[in-house]
């Protein structure tokens, strides 16, 4: 798909890759960042000979001023745990990575309401975890709900 893309709309958008089976470098598509993060025990990396070339070779690599690897630290020290994304080894990044992102577009009116309304979900590394359950609770109880509606109508 990346490749239907003009060069000036690549430019607009930024790649970022958790545990990925395949890097996407700026070398290879013109977009304006890609970051590809690796659990440095993740068992992916068996599948990837780019991240691993990078491994090997100090952690240098990508052609642009910003690395475009980036390996991290086991959190768990198990692998199976350390490929997903919203266990704490990847969840760090993907919190920088958010925050970065809304310092950057977020309007000032965002960053209201994201003051009041997620900053204090945010005061742990599990909040991320947390408001995905409440927020598919709350919109399983909602349906849930309209299906009973929607049943006394059918009866009367």
């Amino acid at each position: 798909a990346a490749k239907r893309l003009k060069a000036e709309e690549c430019k607009r958008i930024e790649i970022i890759s958790f545990g990925g089976a395949a890097t996407i470098c700026t070398s290879e598509f013109p977009f304006s960042r890609c970051i590809n993060y690796y659990a440095v025990n993740d068992p992916i990396l068996n599948v990837v000979p780019s991240a691993v070339k990078a491994l090997k070779s100090g952690f240098s690599f990508g052609g642009g001023l910003e690395q475009e690897i980036i390996f991290l630290a086991s959190r768990t020290g198990d692998p199976v745990t350390d490929h997903g994304l919203l266990n704490p080894t990847y969840l760090e990044a993907l919190l920088w990575e958010g925050q970065r992102y809304q310092s950057l577009y977020l309007s000032p009116l965002g960053k209201m309401v994201e003051g009041a309304f997620v900053a204090p979900l945010a005061s742990s590394m599990s909040w991320f975890p947390n408001f995905a359950y409440l927020v598919t609770r709350r919109l399983f109880v909602a349906i849930f709900r309209m299906l009973i509606i929607l049943r006394g109508y059918i009866r009367s």
